[in-house]
């Protein structure tokens, strides 16, 4: 088990991102959001805005079109949320 895993941590992490899933909610489908945006919605700052594309991505819940561009101080240019998020979010929102 490794000592410096911390809960409460990562229980953050998932409501930074359920809040960054739901304001991509909020617009229409196709419509791909920049993080400004998503900053205006959440009231999230840049870092923590990065940590919860990041989680959603890799769950499969955003689509990041262009990997290889960003719009600084925001690690990636523009997301949209994806079918599968919006199912999931519907589901247990």
């Amino acid at each position: 088990m490794q000592s410096d895993f911390d809960v409460d941590e990562l229980n953050v992490v998932d409501m930074d991102a359920k809040k960054v899933l739901v304001a991509l909610s909020e617009f229409n489908r196709g419509e791909f959001v920049k993080g400004e945006q998503i900053r205006e919605k959440t009231g999230l700052i840049p870092t923590t805005i990065n940590d919860a594309v990041r989680v959603l991505e890799k769950s499969l819940f955003v689509t990041n079109p262009d990997i290889s561009r960003e719009s600084p101080p925001y690690d990636f240019f523009a997301v949209e949320i994806s079918d599968f998020g919006r199912q999931v979010l519907e589901k247990y929102g």
